[in-house]
Parts: C-alpha cells; sequence; structure tokens
C-alpha cells in the first residue's frame, strides 16, 4: 500500500486526508467538481511551512511532504493507487455510480473501500472480477482523534485483500474490528439502542431533551444523546436508522424515532447544519448552562440505571454477536465514546 487515493472533500474526506498525510504514503485526494483545489493545496502547504518554520520538520521532509501529495477534480489520478477509500454522500446509487467510474481508471489489483457508516460495500458490487477487491473501511470522526475503524469485508473478500487492508491500518497505527456484513457498524448499532432508548423517554413525556443529555454527560458519556445526533446530521441519523433496523425483528420498536427523524428532515430541521433540530443553533451559553432539574433524585437514579443497564447489555450482546474478544470491544468502546473504561473493566 504505497499509493491511497481519498474521494470527497467533506468533514470525513478531509479528516482522513489530514490523518494519511501525515505517513509516508503517496496521497492522491480527489475532490468534488466545485471544490476549491487551490485553497486546499495552500491550505495544507501553510500547514507544514508552519511546521518546517517551528523547526518540527525539516526542510527535505517538507519538499518530500508536497512532492507525494496530489489534490485534483480529477479521477483519473486515482488510476495508480493501492486503495482507494471513498467518503462521498451517504447515497448507494452515488457510491455505485462512483465505484464504476474507479473500474475504469484503477488497476486490477487496487482496494475500493467505502467509509460509509451505514451502506453494506456489498451494495456496492459493480463486476465479478471487481467484487471481491470492495470492503467497508468505516473511519470514525475526527480520524485523527479516533484510534478506531471498522474493517468489514463480504462473502467475496478474499484473504489476500483482508490481509491487505489490515496490513495498512496497521502501518498507520489503526486499531480495528474484523466484521463482517452481518455485524457490520457494531458500534453505531450498540449506541442506536441507547439512542432509541433516550428517545423514547422523551416521546413517552418521563424527562425533556436538555434534562436527558444533562443526565447522561453526569452518569455515562460525555457528550449528550441529542447533542451528538444534531452534530452528526438529522438526515444522515435518519439513513443510518433505517439501514440499520432493516433486517431487525423488532423494527417497528424503532418507528416513534424513526418518524420523529422523518418529521423534522422534511421540516429542514438537520441539526447543527441548519441551525435547528433539538437544539437550536448557535446554542446561548447562558440559557443552555446547567440548570436544577424538574426531576426528582430517585426519577434520575432510576432513569440512568435504565441507560447504563441498556448500554452493558447491548455491549454484551455486540461482543458476542461480532465475536470479538473482551479486550478488543473495551478498547473499541473506550475511542468511540471517549470514555476512559470499557463496559467490561
Amino acid at each position: 500500500m504505497e499509493t491511497i487515493g481519498i474521494i470527497g472533500e467533506g468533514k470525513m474526506g478531509s479528516s482522513l486526508f489530514h490523518f494519511l498525510a501525515d505517513f509516508p504514503l503517496k496521497i492522491r485526494w480527489i475532490t468534488s467538481q466545485d471544490a476549491d483545489v487551490g485553497l486546499l493545496q495552500n491550505s495544507l502547504e501553510k500547514k507544514w511551512k508552519r511546521q518546517w518554520k517551528n523547526g518540527l520538520i525539516s526542510q527535505a521532509d517538507y519538499d518530500d511532504k508536497i512532492a507525494r501529495i496530489i489534490i485534483s477534480r480529477d479521477l483519473t489520478h486515482a488510476g495508480q493507487c493501492d486503495l482507494v477509500i471513498e467518503a462521498i454522500w451517504e447515497d448507494p446509487l452515488r457510491k455505485k455510480e462512483l465505484f464504476l467510474q474507479l473500474d475504469q481508471v484503477i488497476e486490477r489489483h487496487c482496494i475500493l473501500a467505502t467509509n460509509s457508516s451505514s451502506i453494506l460495500p456489498s451494495r456496492l458490487f459493480i463486476s465479478p472480477a471487481r467484487d471481491p477487491y470492495i470492503v467497508g473501511l468505516h473511519y470514525f470522526y475526527p480520524v485523527q482523534i479516533k484510534n478506531i475503524a471498522e474493517l468489514i469485508f463480504t462473502d467475496r473478500t478474499t484473504e489476500e485483500v483482508k490481509n491487505r487492508v489490515q496490513q495498512f491500518l496497521q502501518s498507520t497505527g489503526k486499531n480495528f474490528l474484523l466484521l463482517n456484513e452481518a455485524n457490520a457498524f457494531i458500534l453505531n448499532k450498540l449506541f442506536l439502542d441507547i439512542q432509541n432508548e433516550a428517545f423514547r423517554l422523551v416521546h413517552d413525556g418521563v424527562i425533556s431533551v436538555p434534562e436527558l443529555d444533562n443526565l447522561v454527560k453526569d452518569t455515562i458519556f460525555p457528550a449528550g444523546i441529542f447533542e451528538f445526533m444534531d452534530q452528526v446530521g438529522l438526515d444522515i441519523m435518519l439513513t443510518s436508522v433505517l439501514n440499520y433496523t432493516a433486517g431487525y425483528p423488532h423494527q417497528d420498536y424503532f418507528d416513534p424515532l424513526i418518524t420523529r427523524l422523518g418529521t423534522m428532515v422534511a421540516t429542514g430541521k438537520l441539526g447543527v447544519r441548519s441551525g435547528e433540530g433539538f437544539y437550536r443553533y448557535p446554542r446561548d451559553p447562558v440559557r443552555h448552562e446547567k440548570k436544577e432539574s424538574g426531576l426528582t433524585e430517585s426519577l434520575r437514579a432510576e432513569i440512568a440505571r435504565h441507560l447504563k443497564n441498556t448500554y452493558l447489555n447491548s455491549a454484551r450482546r455486540c461482543t458476542m454477536q461480532s465475536r470479538c474478544t473482551i479486550d478488543e470491544m473495551n478498547e473499541a468502546i473506550r475511542e468511540y465514546f471517549g470514555l476512559t473504561k470499557g463496559p467490561f473493566e
């Protein structure tokens, strides 16, 4: 794996690029036709020039970094890549169309990876010759900070392809879970169990959105459930929930959450990106600072206990289904949630 292609200049594509650009790899960052390539190139050169002026890298290091990077709107630059990672919009038709275009320019041995957080790689199959080289490579944002990824293989993925991608991840110091498609996106599915329980508590009038987020931050996770949804984007959340629950035996249990997300998306409430989701943005730090809750201490404790049990039970189920070790799952969940301890520690 000497030459890596990255397609997409959104949050994830940019984060992937800046993470991999610090390794001795040739990077081909391919953007949309609307992207300002000159601006991206200048920003990158300024960053490395500051490192050189501050003595963090040598002149030779600076020259080498610049020589290894190509930023372009031209898809043919993927032609010499050993691995191409797409990070475009979460739309299977657009991703499959992209893979069909890439198949015309890349070498036979090149691996195509989708960074999708909810679309199975087998949905992007394009031909019997190319399909064994298509995998899911699900990084978490921001890539530089979240030291975990999910390598998702299909029933057509060869051992050679699995090994090559695993070696690539190891060479960049990235911890990962090796998952089949039945257990794809296992960390997001684990969190969905908790998100759904949190939403049902709000939906049933037991607790308000701010009260629940404050309770979660006090007792379980560093970020609130609904704050997280707004950050991701409620349109992306809706697509992901629909994809995750499509094969669930009791999908109707998620219907209230799906209905609410669908209504909010239909009215343009997408979260932080649109200025309104479960909260309004920008949030007033005074108005949203922690206030006394109307909940009794016993009810707060009962809700916290319920959500913690949901978290632990889901972690146990995901560990058994994915056949990951307890140590692997502890490490993955710590990184995913930003915790100091995993569920089994």
